[in-house]
């Protein structure tokens, strides 16, 4: 005779049943109590009187699931993802992918999840206290709002040198439009940013940037500015307002909380595959971004709500240099010439377009350290003219201070005192 073991769930199902072949309990009142319907009992019942106590057995007791993880599976996960395995720092949703991608294994995140934890692998986070905030709803449309944001860090550990992520992400769908290293936070970043943009997808309607003073000018109002009722401006304000891009700066991180969860998202993840990958250079760097994108938007972008982009195309033939530049006023002078960084710049003479002395022109320095002069939006030809041998030969004589005597500086004190003295 065959021993069964029966759990306690299992043990009062027995006894509903044999009460109900008793008589001592009515087959509708069994159906409440199993929580089965009237025609299932019967099923039961029949069972029962065949196979007896075995019936409230599951026939899957005792079996090993098909879809159990195999221990060989579990054997390469624990060796990739435990102490020394090259994945031993990655997420759970990141080791997935890893697991997936290369090594053509399968598994689902919360399988995973629980194997890690079960053998020590992966320990329990606490979560932190965070202030509750209200949410930003999502723009309709995509290029209705661009968030831009750079996020310096140690990218590439200690492997080369500290560098700046600079990024750029849709409101509407979060999708990375553009990410690329630099040394530094700086104008020409943010300028080369935006050419990506307008090159690829068009004019956004409007860009959300945190207060740095790439963004927004530190300097106090002048008068005229008063006067005008203008703001003083930034050189990528500037840029902004020729190109019509309204600038939206926010008030704390939180409120660009897409691009800074973008940022943590990164630093976590990227950071990994940069190691991986072996990538020791800035140069490395930025080739190895093109597929991260590309894999990153298929995993975290979203459809809009409104299919029909809000991108403004470029008009053709649009002459990018004269906006996406850093630039500066200066005043032709009597002989067309104006002085820029030292140099001294005679501007050609250009056929249908004169330029009169005391015009002002402006010095566009762009992307790629190219200088070029406008007068409007006419771009104008020039020749840097040599210092000359005279003014070389002055700038390299040294400086001689004229020494006083003390008798003479003296004498010189008691003229200034008579004729600041208001006499005669």
């Amino acid at each position: 005779m065959e021993n069964v073991t029966l759990s306690s769930k299992q043990q009062a199902r027995v006894e509903i049943i044999s009460r109900v072949e008793s008589g001592r309990l009515s087959k509708q009142e069994a159906a409440q109590l199993l929580g089965v319907s009237r025609r299932q009992v019967d099923n039961i019942l029949r069972r029962f009187r065949e196979e007896g106590v075995r019936s409230v057995v599951h026939g899957n007791t005792g079996r090993t699931p098909v879809h159990k993880t195999r221990p060989e599976t579990v054997e390469t996960i624990l060796r990739l993802a435990g102490e020394g395995g090259p994945y031993h720092d990655l997420s759970v949703p990141h080791l997935r992918l890893y697991l997936a991608r290369e090594h053509g294994i399968s598994i689902t995140r919360p399988t995973l999840d629980r194997l890690l934890r079960t053998h020590g692998v992966r320990l329990t986070r606490r979560r932190r206290r965070t202030i509750p905030r209200k949410r930003r709803q999502r723009s309709p449309a995509e290029g209705m709002l661009v968030l831009i944001d750079a996020s310096p860090h140690a990218w590439l550990e200690d492997r080369g040198p500290r560098l700046t992520l600079i990024g750029a992400v849709d409101n509407a769908t979060g999708k990375v439009l553009y990410l690329s290293f630099q040394l530094t936070e700086n104008l020409h970043g943010y300028l080369r940013l935006l050419r990506s943009l307008l090159l690829e997808h068009g004019l956004p309607i409007a860009l959300y940037h945190d207060r740095h003073t790439i963004f927004r000018s530190p300097k106090e109002a002048t008068v005229e500015d008063q006067l005008d009722g203008r703001a003083p401006r930034s050189q990528f304000g500037l840029v902004l307002d020729l190109l019509g891009i309204e600038s939206i700066a926010a008030h704390s991180p939180q409120a660009k909380g897409r691009i800074e969860r973008l940022w943590g998202i990164l630093q976590d993840r990227l950071v990994k595959e940069l190691r991986l990958a072996g990538i020791t250079t800035l140069e490395e760097a930025n080739a190895f971004l093109t597929e991260f994108i590309r894999r990153h938007n298929a995993e975290f972008a979203i459809p809009p709500a409104d299919p029909n982009p809000a991108w403004t195309q470029l008009e053709r033939g649009m002459d990018l240099d004269y906006y996406l530049s850093e630039r500066q006023t200066r005043v032709v002078r009597p002989d067309h010439t104006i002085s820029w960084m030292g140099d001294c710049i005679q501007l050609l003479h250009l056929r249908g377009h004169a330029v009169r002395p005391g015009a002002k022109v402006t010095v566009h320095r762009t992307i790629d350290d190219t200088v070029l002069v406008y007068h409007g939006k006419t771009r104008l030809p020039y020749k840097t003219l040599d210092s000359g041998p005279a003014k070389a030969h002055a700038a390299s004589k040294p400086q001689v201070v004229k020494q006083i005597p003390p008798r003479d500086r003296q004498k010189r004190r008691r003229q200034c005192a008579w004729l600041h003295s208001g006499v005669g």
